[in-house]
């Protein structure tokens, strides 16, 4: 592992690290035996001293955030307080990017209090959102609540929901889609984010996605849909029971599986397994249901929204109300 100038510094001197009101006063002359102990202790002190003239408040705020323990004795509320710029940029990062990094929602809260920008961009061009996505609910449900777009964009034109989906992170994705974000923006190579969830065979967020009415009829630039993804994913022999259960309900969802592009072509990757192009081929092969058509019309027909609440007002049976929303 490679270490950092910083932490080799750390080695060399040993014990710097303590603040320097806990060393011992240099001795004074003529103090005899404590002379030595007294040169050594000024010399602790002077090199802590300067180590830390190199570190702006604002610079040991964000280490201080992200657990690099530079300065043990730091913390965040004092560092603010002291006159720390919860707003600047500390190589690609800012304060509240990298409290949403490490999950820590107090520290998002307090960051937010005292002023942070919500939609600032870090030197990615992302938002805190983009990071909190990945890793918690509450981070996520403290931005939103102080205003942040739900539908933000990165350089790659990827949103929150892209990345909550792509970590499958079922939680913060229904969050998102919650706090108003779309469930089917589009990304460079206009992916959706239900393609994200599926090239990774992620149930758990495919399942989210659906529940608000992500479309399953969707390609990317390369002719590529959620399900086309999923079948490469699964021709790599990175198949598991979860990924079956995805493609299960992904083909629930559509009504009719159709692996192929809009050239008429299978995935590539399909070449590679022979027994799975044939068991997919077929089932695209196999013409569907009557059933299976309504329900894919009908949760179409109900568009874009949080569709439990909206099929449970139906007057409808609760069977067939459970089968609108894949739950059979």
């Amino acid at each position: 592992m490679n270490s950092s100038p910083f932490d080799k510094r750390n080695r060399c001197f040993g014990i710097i690290l303590l603040e320097p009101w806990f060393l011992p006063s240099p001795a004074l002359p003529g103090c005899g035996c404590n002379a030595g102990l007294g040169a050594m202790s000024y010399t602790v002190w002077y090199t802590m001293q300067n180590i830390q003239s190199k570190y702006s408040l604002s610079e040991r705020l964000i280490r201080t955030i992200a657990a690099i323990r530079s300065f043990p004795h730091d913390n965040v509320e004092d560092l603010i307080r002291r006159g720390a710029d919860i707003n600047s940029m500390h190589g690609t990062l800012k304060p509240l990017h990298c409290a949403c990094m490490v999950a820590d929602a107090d520290c998002v809260e307090l960051l937010l209090e005292k002023g942070a920008e919500v939609n600032a961009l870090d030197g990615y061009n992302r938002t805190a959102l983009h990071y909190a996505a990945e890793k918690d609910e509450s981070c996520v449900e403290l931005l939103l609540e102080y205003g942040a777009v739900a539908d933000a964009l990165d350089g790659n034109l990827d949103t929150p929901l892209h990345w909550a989906a792509f970590k499958d992170n079922a939680e913060c994705a229904r969050t998102l889609l919650e706090g108003g974000a779309s469930p089917d923006p589009r990304d460079y190579n206009q992916d959706t984010p239900l393609s994200w969830a599926a090239m990774k065979g992620n149930l758990e967020s495919v399942r989210v996605l659906l529940e608000f009415g992500a479309q399953v009829r969707v390609s990317n630039l390369k002719g590529q849909s959620p399900v086309s993804r999923l079948a490469a994913l699964l021709a790599r022999g990175l198949g598991t029971e979860k990924e079956e259960a995805c493609l299960d309900l992904l083909g629930r969802a559509v009504g009719h599986l159709d692996l192929r592009d809009g050239e008429g072509r299978l995935p590539r990757e399909l070449a590679r397994d022979p027994q799975l192009c044939r068991r997919l081929t077929q089932m695209c092969a196999a013409p569907p249901s009557l059933r299976a058509l309504a329900r894919c019309a009908v949760r179409s027909s109900l568009g874009v929204r949080h569709l439990p609440p909206a099929v449970r007002e139906l007057p409808l049976p609760e069977s067939v109300k459970d089968y609108l929303l894949l739950l059979d």
